[in-house]
């Protein structure tokens, strides 16, 4: 991780927001759950809250399976499977966690702003809320962002074209909706 702290100006900083984007399957997903689960043994051992995770990309089951094939289980890191900006906070709430990782920005909503998930209206309200949660709470917020209109370098294949390829980690370019939104279901039971 000393590549990513190095990219961050040395780390990630209480309050801060960072958000990571980039076109789907390149990693970005993969990435933060490495970096959750080596945060949260870090805040284990310091005796601060978990980690939280939320997904609105992907069930629950999917992200625990792949942070099984990555070695990236961690007792302190908890995981909700979330599209509704009010439950995510409320999944803040009770874990208290001590850094919130959000993957990804466009698929939650809330229910407060007209307009889908993934859409200019909602993604502003989203990010500002998440932005008040980082600075009311003193937490680093991790946002995955994905960037999938006007790429520049209109040679290189988009996802799912011919000649692209597959994600190793998950056979594909695609990723599945979350199929338990609503449900939290941690990487460990959080009670």
């Amino acid at each position: 991780m000393g590549e990513l702290d190095r990219v961050l100006g040395g780390g990630i900083v209480p309050g801060a927001v960072v958000l990571l984007a980039g076109e789907p399957g390149v990693g970005k997903s993969t990435l933060l759950l490495d970096v959750a689960a080596k945060a949260a043994a870090v805040a284990r051992e310091r005796g601060d809250g978990p980690v939280l995770y939320v997904t609105g990309e992907e069930s629950a089951s999917q992200v625990r399976l792949r942070a099984e094939r990555i070695d990236a289980l961690d007792p302190g890191l908890l995981l909700a499977a979330e599209t509704e900006l009010g439950a995510l906070l409320g999944h803040v709430e009770a874990a208290g966690p001590s850094l919130l990782v959000v993957d990804s920005v466009q698929t939650i909503a809330s229910a407060q702003v007209e307009g889908s998930a993934g859409g200019v209206t909602q993604v502003r309200a989203v990010a500002g809320a998440l932005i008040a949660v980082a600075k009311e709470r003193n937490i680093p917020v991790l946002l995955v962002g994905h960037v999938t209109k006007g790429r520049r370098d209109r040679r290189a294949p988009g996802p799912g074209a011919p000649g692209r390829r597959r994600h190793p980690v998950r056979g594909g370019p695609s990723r599945p909706p979350a199929a338990a939104a609503g449900r939290q279901e941690p990487l460990r039971p959080h009670r």
